[in-house]
This record gives C-alpha cells, sequence and structure tokens, in this order.
C-alpha cells in the first residue's frame, strides 16, 4: 500500500529527529505531525502495517526498534488530508549510512557518514576508511568515514551506501534535493514612489476625461454647424 494511495492532497508535514533514515537496533525516533493550528485527529501511518494508526498530533515515538519498524511513514488526516512520507530502516547488520531523511535544499553542505556499531557496544564509530557508492556506482573512499557534499544539486540525488573495510555494507539510502528558494530583495538604486502619487494619478484621469469631453462637443457643434450650413445651400438653391 503506498502513501500517496490514502491522499487527497498533501496538508502537513512529517519530520523526523534525528534527521536519517538509517538507524541502529534500540534506537529512538520522534516522529511529528506538523499540521495547520486548526487541523486536528492526525495519525501516523506505515505502508504494509496491520498495527492501528497511531494518534500523533503531538508526536510520536518508536522506541527501542527492530528492522521489523523498517517501512514507509506518513501522517493521515481523518479528511483524508496528508504529509510527505519518511522512509525509515533499522539495520539488522552493524553498520549504516547517516544521510539526511527529509529532502535538502539546493546549495546545502550535506554530510554522509558511515557508521559501524556490533550489537553489544555501547558507542558507535566511523573512524575507519570507508567506500562510498551512488546508485551502485563507486564515487569514492574517505579515511575518516565521512564524505562532505558541498553546495548540493539536483545531479546529488540518488541512492547512496558506505561500505566497511571489514565489516560489510549498510542498506542504501535515497538523498532527496530540492530547489532553492530566493527572496527577491527590492534593487537598492530603485526610488521610493512619489508622495503625492495617488493625487498626481487622479488629476491626470480628470484631465484625460475633461479632454475626451471637449474633443466631443467641439465634434458635435462642428457637425451640427455643418448640417445646418448644408440645409441653408439646399434652400438657397430652391429660391433661384
Amino acid at each position: 500500500m503506498e502513501a500517496t494511495s490514502l491522499c487527497l492532497f498533501i496538508a502537513a508535514t512529517l519530520s523526523i529527529k534525528p534527521d536519517k533514515s538509517q538507524f541502529f537496533r534500540y534506537e529512538h525516533i520522534s516522529l511529528s505531525c506538523e499540521a495547520p493550528v486548526n487541523s486536528s485527529g492526525w495519525t501516523l501511518r506505515k505502508n504494509a502495517s496491520s498495527e492501528m494508526p497511531k494518534p500523533c498530533d503531538d508526536g510520536c515515538m518508536l522506541d527501542d526498534v527492530y528492522p521489523e519498524d523498517s517501512g514507509v511513514y506518513w501522517c493521515a488526516s481523518e479528511e483524508g488530508k496528508c504529509s510527505n512520507a519518511v522512509n525509515i530502516t533499522v539495520a539488522a547488520g552493524v553498520v549504516i549510512l547517516e544521510s539526511p531523511a527529509l529532502p535538502v535544499t539546493e546549495g546545502d553542505t550535506v554530510t554522509l557518514r558511515c557508521i559501524y556499531k556490533e550489537r553489544l557496544a555501547k558507542n558507535p564509530t566511523s573512524d575507519f576508511s570507508t567506500t562510498f557508492y551512488k546508485d551502485g556506482e563507486f564515487i569514492g573512499t574517505e579515511p575518516a568515514g565521512k564524505m562532505i557534499l558541498s553546495s548540493v544539486s539536483r545531479h546529488h540525488e540518488g541512492f547512496y551506501r558506505c561500505k566497511h573495510p571489514e565489516k560489510g555494507q549498510s542498506e542504501q539510502s535515497w538523498l532527496s534535493v530540492t530547489g532553492e528558494l530566493f527572496c527577491l530583495d527590492q534593487p537598492s538604486n530603485v526610488s521610493p514612489p512619489h508622495p503625492n502619487l495617488p493625487l498626481i494619478l487622479v488629476c491626470t484621469i480628470l484631465l484625460f476625461i475633461l479632454y475626451n469631453a471637449i474633443l466631443i462637443f467641439a465634434i458635435y457643434t462642428y457637425r451640427r454647424w455643418a448640417r445646418g450650413k448644408n440645409h441653408s445651400n439646399k434652400i438657397s438653391l430652391r429660391l433661384y
């Protein structure tokens, strides 16, 4: 079941903390349905799940997650409205790729970090030589376990994964890039409007109306004079 199959239109935002798409077992994930103030009754949904939707007006927690918690999550309202979808992967192995779960904006700097953590270990590490792949193709090896993508663009969109030199590789995650938001400032060389601009506009309109009235009156007077003169000429011809 796809998230969009139940959605009439998107009217909320599903946020996730921490903002990453891959997790180790027993981690905690916070999800929140950010909807308009006058909107309520939002529930958290998961694809291909038989579980009852969870009320999520004030946020939802996924505690001590397992691989079975992997899936596509979204928010839905009773009116058929929905949010964006977030893909969550809970790794069965010991290597994950930390990458943003939510879309990033063109021009942002994105850090991809390869994390290794044994199941019973307390602290994960990324201090190892890591191989990175995009859409199945090798894109580089980094000695400190992280790859920095500077000034990202739509070209950077794709599926990424990483590989530990000895402990295996992560699942792949999709990196989404959205268009840059521009703020148009008023140019400094543009003069402010004249304070008497409304009065000037009114006077201009009145002068235009007066000019047209005078023109119409002049045409009307000329035509009456021409008709009168023509009538006088006809009478003179009859007398002769």
